[in-house]
Parts: structure tokens; C-alpha cells; sequence
């Protein structure tokens, strides 16, 4: 005699409408006043769903971070990689302006940190600017290969610097763009460019 035994169908998980809710409340307000009723609330679920998936805020939190983190760090490698010219080179921080508004909010979230924040998501923001910094100076050696590696990495810090502020700008994070105005803002940023990737001389167009 044949059973039909059938196993219970896999449920779906929810985990990922948790991260949409949390990534919409933590873009609009501080970390530290969003609770996890705010963000089952939002979800549509209730606390024990939350702590079903994640342990607490930090480790959601921690997880927004990361996710943005690996975006940034291939967004930014990616057009590093692609510079072939010194002009190029300068081009990468403008790009960027363009690149950053299709990331959504939880580029606001990974840009926008505040004092009370765990510390792992302030430490996966330091080593994905360390990372960004090493191939920032490695794309500096490649273009120019007498640079001194030293000058090379204080390049690639002003770079990473600049490409933070320029996206906290874009993002409406920091007050630049909006005093200069888009036009005005990608004039400046230009000249930095040059200035920061250390071919502010080399790369200028003969008068």
C-alpha cells in the first residue's frame, strides 16, 4: 500500500522584507531611535519573525552595512580598473556621481554614520576604505609607474576622500552640492580630481 506522504511545503523566507523595512527606516531617521517594533511594524510582521532572523537592531544593521559595502567596493573598482588615461583617472570621481543615485537608500545608510552605531559597522566602513585605498594607489602606480609608492598612497587616500564626499553630496548628506549647485559642484570636483590623483600638471590641456 503506497502512503502519500508529502513534507510541508518550504515557506519562503521573509528575511529579506526585514532588511526593505529597516533599510527605509534607518535612511529617513537615526539608527539609534528606529526599534524593532518600528520595523516589524513596517514589515508587516511581528517581533518574533525579527529575532527569528536576525539577533538584534546592530546585527541588521551590520548586515545593511556589508551589503552597501560590497557594492561600493565593486562599483569603485570597477571604474578604477577601467582607467586607462590619466584623464580617465580624474573622470572616476564624476562617474561616481552617476553611479551612486541608482544604489537607493542604503547608500545613506552606509555613508551616514552616527556616534552611537555599533562599532562593526564603523569597522566594515574602515576596511572597505582601506581596500578602496590600496586600489586607488595600486591604479595611481599603474598610470604612473616612476611615481614613489609613498606619494602613490597618499594619492589614493585624497581619491577615496574625495569619492566619500562626492557621494555624501550627491546623496544629500553634506552641504556642497546643494550650496554650489550640480553644474558648480562638478566643475570643483574635477579640479580636485586632478589635484588628488596627483596629475593636476601633467593632465592639463596645453593653452
Amino acid at each position: 500500500m503506497d502512503l502519500d506522504v508529502r513534507k510541508p511545503a518550504n515557506r519562503p523566507s521573509r528575511r529579506h522584507h526585514l532588511v526593505d523595512a529597516a533599510v527605509e527606516l534607518f535612511s529617513l531617521e537615526p539608527w539609534e531611535v528606529i526599534t524593532v517594533a518600528d520595523i516589524v511594524e513596517r514589515a508587516g510582521m511581528t517581533p518574533a519573525t525579527f529575532y527569528y532572523h536576525f539577533s538584534s537592531r546592530e546585527e541588521l544593521l551590520e548586515e545593511i552595512v556589508r551589503d552597501f559595502a560590497q557594492k561600493w567596493l565593486g562599483m569603485v573598482e570597477r571604474l578604477l580598473d577601467s582607467a586607462e588615461t590619466p584623464d580617465e583617472l580624474c573622470a572616476v570621481a564624476m562617474a561616481l556621481l552617476d553611479e551612486i543615485d541608482a544604489t537607493g537608500q542604503e547608500a545613506k545608510i552606509f555613508f551616514l554614520s552616527t556616534a552611537k552605531e555599533p562599532l562593526m559597522a564603523e569597522r566594515i566602513r574602515s576596511d572597505t576604505r582601506r581596500q578602496l585605498i590600496r586600489s586607488a594607489a595600486k591604479t595611481v602606480c599603474r598610470l604612473a609607474p616612476d611615481r614613489d609608492p609613498a606619494a602613490a598612497h597618499v594619492n589614493g587616500v585624497a581619491m577615496v576622500v574625495l569619492y566619500e564626499m562626492a557621494a555624501r553630496s550627491r546623496l544629500g548628506l553634506a552641504e556642497p552640492h546643494r550650496m554650489l549647485g550640480p553644474r558648480r559642484f562638478r566643475a570643483e570636483l574635477a579640479k580636485l580630481s586632478r589635484v588628488a590623483t596627483g596629475f593636476a600638471v601633467s593632465a592639463e590641456q596645453p593653452s
